[in-house]
This record gives C-alpha cells, sequence and structure tokens, in this order.
C-alpha cells in the first residue's frame, strides 16, 4: 500500500482445459511455429535489415551528439520516424 495506490491480490484455483497446443521458435531472421501438427516458417529478413540498417545509422548519429546535439537530436527522431514507418 502506498499514498497513491491499494493493491488487492485474490487467489482463485481455476480449472484449465486445454484443446490444441502450439510451439514457436523465434530467431532473428524468422519464426518457426507448429500448430496442431503443421509447420509454417515467417520470413523477418526485410524487418531485421531494415532494423539493422537504421541501428547503424543511429550510432554514426550518436557519435556526433558531443559536437551538434540539437542536430543530432532532429536526425534520430527523423530516422526512428522512417525506420518505424518502413516496419
Amino acid at each position: 500500500m502506498t499514498e497513491s495506490e491499494l493493491v488487492i491480490v485474490i487467489k482463485k484455483e481455476a480449472e484449465l482445459k486445454a484443446e490444441g497446443w502450439a510451439s514457436f521458435d523465434v530467431n532473428l531472421t524468422n519464426v518457426t511455429a507448429f500448430i496442431d501438427g503443421k509447420t509454417e516458417r515467417y520470413d523477418l529478413n526485410g524487418l531485421y535489415h531494415i532494423h539493422r540498417v537504421y541501428e547503424v545509422k543511429r550510432q554514426s548519429i550518436q557519435k556526433l551528439m558531443k559536437f551538434k546535439p540539437k542536430a543530432s537530436k532532429k536526425l534520430l527522431k527523423k530516422y526512428s520516424k522512417r525506420e518505424k514507418n518502413r516496419g
């Protein structure tokens, strides 16, 4: 309990019924799903490439932060927005 909030925890036993199952393997460039005996593979190469390209750009801009802080902040905002829009 704090001045601004009160947290109450309630425990209740629940009966779980599972109707099937799924297994996922998540890697940098793909997600493989095994759902009810069927395998699906989702390719993430394009997304990973976009992320890496903008990560390298942000690193080079962050090195400029010491010398040109205003310009660097503006560029970081610009490239972060671009990455978000492309992904």
